[in-house]
């Protein structure tokens, strides 16, 4: 961990070192701690540590950007004169937003000594002991063990100082038995908030039963989503849909569509990088604190997400959610909620005439047609047939291409339990997501073997 004072000091340094007429400079210092592991052996462990600072520069209404991957002050030095050079042969901008005025944010309530302390020993333990569980039940065990530590930092030539520190712990588990595979994954702030065995009972009960996998017709189903596999979805979507960028561009189903009802009215979903049940970052890249913006209001196209540039382009305030300055995607919600509401896993899965069980996808591609929320992907392990209320088989891989806002505006119910998705080997994003009750999901492929 480099710490508060010496990374701040850093970028100060370098802000102070530059002659342009505006200066920002962003920085994210990760640490990762890997295990990955099968057939009852750990076959890679490594630890990662990478810092990544990213110096932006305007001078006469030109901007330059320039990178650096280490705290070297040489280096360093290097990256703020490349960026000075890199302005003075950009084209002229007129209307460049000006940076974020003066300010300063402290946030290290989701930091924890103890996690970033995590020993390699108690991960090799904790490993040990569920190989054992899994042997015992005649199932192997496949997946990744990540503990690590997250620092960003922002500091521009207009006063703006801002820092922040977190840890995090995740685990994957895929089970492996006969044909069948199960699943489970599961990310906190602290280690000891992990709860490890009850995710290997999610995994283990999605294959320890004599029954084989079937393939099924295509067409359209019921479907039951679990939070995972509703992550995947509203995750694109906020790619393709709830930033300013792609409404500017007309790419997003939301543009001229604000206030009119897309979906059905128990669904709201909202974005707020400060909500405690999240993975919370207190500003983004420019240091502008993070807002909650509602994006989907009971049903209703309600918001959007802005940075600095489209917010100018807009006249609307910065929401605070800037990517870092070489990203080109525009702004774009990573800390995604979905409101509950009051069923469960069981009740949906009793009130389901003939449909399909999904705890997650294979991959998601929302790229097919963005103005119709049009995606595509594959089932992958646990996914069930029910029929009558009851669980019957478990199901071979299918493809699904459906519209997402179509299969959202034919809602049965929303769970009133949620849970918190997140990959922790990529550097950002979360999804606080319940299950979902869906009528008609359509499956256009399917695997025989």
């Amino acid at each position: 961990m480099i710490g508060e004072s010496r990374l701040l000091s850093v970028l100060s340094k370098m802000v102070r070192r530059s002659r342009a007429d505006a200066v920002s400079v962003c920085a994210h210092a990760k640490t990762r701690q890997v295990f990955r592991f099968a057939h009852e052996a750990i076959h890679q462990n490594l630890i990662q540590e990478e810092a990544n600072i990213i110096v932006k520069v305007i001078q006469e209404h030109r901007i330059g950007l320039a990178s650096a991957q280490t705290l070297d002050t040489l280096s360093l030095n290097r990256c703020v004169k490349a960026a000075q050079e890199i302005a003075a042969h950009c084209p002229s901008r007129n209307g460049l937003p000006h940076l974020p005025e003066k300010h300063r944010i402290r946030f290290l309530e989701d930091y924890d000594l103890e996690t970033e302390k995590t020993s390699a020993g108690a991960c090799v333990a904790t490993l040990k002991r569920l190989f054992h569980l899994c042997k015992g039940a005649g199932s192997e065990l496949a997946g990744s063990l990540v503990t690590g530590v997250d620092e960003f930092a922002v500091v521009n030539s207009s006063g703006v100082s801002c820092y922040s520190a977190s840890t995090l712990a995740g685990i994957k588990l895929v089970t492996l038995y006969r044909q069948l595979s199960g699943y489970a994954s599961g990310v906190a702030r602290r280690w000891k908030d992990l709860p490890i065995d009850s995710l290997l009972q999610q995994s283990l009960k999605q294959v320890l039963h004599q029954q084989d996998p079937i393939s099924l017709p295509v067409g359209t189903y019921e479907v039951i989503l679990e939070p995972e596999a509703v992550a995947d979805l509203v995750t694109w979507l906020s790619t393709i849909a709830f930033g300013a960028k792609s409404v500017e561009e007309r790419m997003s189903f939301l543009a001229g569509r604000m206030g009119d009802t897309v979906c059905d009215p128990q669904i709201t979903i909202v974005d707020d990088g400060t909500d405690p049940s999240g993975l919370r970052m207190p500003f983004d890249f420019e240091g502008v604190p993070k807002q909650r913006v509602v994006l989907i209001d009971e049903g209703k196209a309600a918001g959007l997400v802005y940075d600095s540039h489209y917010a100018q382009r807009f006249n609307h305030p910065s929401t605070g959610h800037a990517l870092p300055p070489d990203e080109v995607e525009g702004p774009l919600p990573l800390h995604l909620a979905m409101n509950p509401a009051n069923s469960s896993l069981a009740q949906m899965i009793r009130s389901c005439q003939r449909g399909l069980l999904i705890p997650r996808f294979h991959y998601v591609n929302g790229l097919l047609n963005q103005r119709e929320t049009l995606m595509t992907g594959l089932t992958r392990e646990g996914t069930f047939l029910i029929e009558d209320g009851k669980m019957r088989q478990p199901v071979r891989t299918m493809r699904f291409t459906q519209g997402l806002m179509e299969a959202l505006s034919q809602l049965r119910a929303i769970s009133k339990e949620r849970r918190l998705i997140a990959n922790p080997s990529e550097d950002l994003g979360c999804a606080v997501m319940p299950a979902l009750h869906l009528a008609k999901f359509k499956f256009t492929g399917r695997s025989e073997s």
